[in-house]
């Protein structure tokens, strides 16, 4: 607990990003940001993939640590951690099954490479989201759903294991968020890319967020977008004039949750999940923040749509 207090009072304000998002180029964002996130420091010149890595191993790293001082809340934290190796591992998952081709045809070259990545991801404790994946994939074709499965798995297995918490209060509160937040990216990005309402029906949680099963199907009907957010709203999300609004209501107000569970938990599991989320936003903060400077984005319109 002292260690996550100590390192919240480290994490950046919303006033040192915007700050970060004036750099002139990649060298300066890494020069102002390397003394907070020494592994930057290892390239002179990263990448922006490079720089990503790097930004994201140091939350992992982190992540490792919290769980070595406390293992008994090493099945919650590692959840924490999964929802960045996931993305590595959804990706890998998407090219094994590509490379199947149409007519699963055996022997071509791509498929014998790809062949060993779904042992290799039930090894790293992917097995349930590897056969999902493949199933779903076999059935739609769509190789986004593959994504939207293993947030899925994902955050199903946090909602079992804050039952086997016996976890209450705010962190209840941020678990509800993080399932409505999952269903509602998944139905208005399926809806506007023209996916299967019944292959995105397939990948929701009707269980553990704040709208019901009934209220999803229902907009799941909806003809595009659009009505889709306002059938959202009419179910009690907030009033927003597009999709983007809605995702950018979701995140900020997952941080005041955060916040809150940070210090009404202090001496309790709420205090470290609270600091390792908001560490994580504002990992994905600075991953948008380089590459948007990378692209030579003016400093407001960064501030504007980057930062969350």
């Amino acid at each position: 607990m002292v260690k996550a207090s100590a390192r919240k009072g480290g994490l950046l304000s919303y006033q040192q990003l915007v700050e970060l998002a004036s750099s002139r180029d990649l060298k300066d964002f890494v020069n102002r940001v390397k003394e907070r996130y020494p592994a930057l420091a290892l390239s002179a010149t990263p990448t922006e993939r490079e720089l990503e890595d790097l930004l994201l191993k140091s939350f992992t790293d982190e992540v490792d640590e919290f769980i070595e001082a406390c293992p008994d809340a090493s099945a919650f934290l590692q959840l924490i951690k999964r929802e960045v190796e996931e993305v590595e591992a959804a990706e890998l998952m998407k090219q094994y099954l590509e490379s199947l081709g149409s007519e699963g045809q055996e022997g071509t070259p791509k498929k014998q490479s790809m062949e060993g990545v779904p042992h290799e991801l039930s090894a790293r404790g992917f097995d349930q989201e590897v056969k999902e994946a493949r199933r779903i994939f076999e059935k739609y074709k769509v190789p986004g759903l593959v994504d939207s499965v293993f947030a899925r798995y994902r955050i199903i297995k946090m909602l079992q294991a804050a039952k086997r918490f016996r976890v209450t209060g705010k962190i209840r509160g941020y678990l509800k968020l993080k399932v409505d937040v999952f269903n509602v990216a998944t139905v208005l990005r399926g809806i506007r890319n023209g996916i299967d309402r019944k292959a995105l029906e397939e990948v929701l949680i009707f269980d553990g967020g704040s709208l019901s099963k009934d209220s999803l199907k229902n907009v799941l009907k909806a003809a595009d977008e659009e009505k889709a957010l306002k059938l959202l709203v009419e179910a009690g999300l907030p009033r927003v004039e597009n999709a983007r609004a809605l995702e950018r209501a979701h995140e900020l107000k997952i941080a005041k949750i955060l916040t809150r569970m940070y210090y009404s938990n202090y001496i309790s599991l709420g205090a470290i999940v609270g600091y390792l989320e908001l560490k994580l936003r504002e990992v994905r903060d600075l991953v948008r923040i380089a590459n948007a400077v990378s692209r030579g984005l003016e400093p407001r319109r960064i501030a504007q749509d980057f930062i969350f």
